[in-house]
């Protein structure tokens, strides 16, 4: 069974991180496309997991789809996404952080501060999620 404890914890938090971040974008008047992009791989990870976990009511352990074909569609299915997903968060995560020191040092780039640690925050919470999820057999 998959780590239910900590995505629900994940999507409480995602569903909170994505109203905070367009808020402060709308009141700072940054760019929509930026904004978006700082939270693509967080969103991706909720989600894909939110379907295949929520929604389909998939397991991440083979036994427990045994039998089923429709269960094992799923458990292959996040089989092959989790190491995607876990590349993805892990290169959001560095590029989150890259951006932050870099926002730092700029003077014009500083209004992004608040956004770049909430995405590199939320970056890291995404991988742990996922690592959290391991597809076992």
């Amino acid at each position: 069974m998959e780590n239910r404890t900590i995505f629900l914890v994940y999507l409480t938090t995602w569903c909170g991180y994505l109203i905070a971040v367009h808020g402060l974008a709308y009141r700072r008047r940054l760019g929509l496309g930026v904004v978006s992009a700082s939270h693509f791989a967080p969103t991706t990870v909720a989600l894909a997991m939110g379907y295949i976990f929520l929604i389909r009511r998939g397991v991440t352990v083979a036994q427990f789809a045994a039998g089923s074909e429709p269960g094992m569609d799923l458990w292959s299915l996040w089989v092959h996404l989790w190491p995607l997903l876990l590349l993805l968060t892990a290169a959001s995560a560095l590029a989150q952080l890259i951006w932050t020191i870099a926002a730092c040092f700029q003077k014009a780039q500083r209004k992004w501060i608040p956004l770049a640690i909430a995405g590199f925050l939320m970056s890291v919470f995404a991988f742990l999620t996922v690592g959290a999820n391991f597809p076992d057999a």
